[in-house]
């Protein structure tokens, strides 16, 4: 008689399981998307000095999706604030003597601070630029505003998903020094 009992619950407890299945699956899908769980993972690049040299610092490759990490690392009131500006590669000084005119109208460093709304050599009232979608995504140009960030105290951070597509390289520079210069390419999703 056992035996019957048991087979009569098996319908009932198979469909008491799948109901947990399909309740937990969305929870397990949502955890597994990438960028689900902020702060879970984060890509740091440091703007700090190594020796002499001032820079940013940090991996060439970041994931889609994934929490970047802009921290400074140097004191303004020594060597002046930064930005952490996206632009396009083109935009980027390349010479000394661009790098040097980099703060004279229709170059990059003066369109960064358009982007802000700045006229002289005030600090922005607000730290972020935000062009395209929320997140590092936008790269500008002198013309087309690029998101950014400015840094004016050690120890300022900020850190934002990255919404720019796999394949995609970021070219970033600061506009107060046009020397500091870089680069990180986005790599595919990973599902945590």
């Amino acid at each position: 008689m056992k035996p019957r009992k048991y087979r009569a619950l098996a319908p009932a407890a198979l469909a008491a399981l799948g109901l947990l299945v399909a309740l937990a699956l969305p929870g397990l899908a949502a955890a597994e998307t990438p960028g689900a769980i902020p702060g879970e993972h984060v890509t740091t690049l440091e703007i700090k000095m190594e020796g002499k040299k001032m820079g940013f610092f940090g991996p060439k490759t970041v994931h889609e999706g994934e929490e970047l990490r802009v921290v400074n690392d140097t004191m303004p009131n020594m060597v002046g604030p930064h930005t952490f500006s996206l632009v396009t590669k083109g935009s980027l000084p390349k010479t000394a003597k661009q790098r040097k005119e980099c703060f004279t109208p229709g170059k990059i460093c003066m369109g960064i601070a358009k982007w802000y709304g700045l006229k002289g050599e005030e600090n922005p009232k607000e730290p972020l630029v935000e062009a395209g979608a929320e997140g590092w995504d936008t790269m500008g140009t002198v013309t087309k505003k690029g998101d950014s960030y400015f840094f004016g105290k050690k120890g300022a951070s900020i850190e934002q998903l990255v919404t720019a597509k796999a394949g995609t390289t970021l070219y970033f520079m600061c506009a107060v020094h046009s020397f500091m210069q870089g680069s990180i390419k986005v790599l595919p999703p990973v599902v945590y």
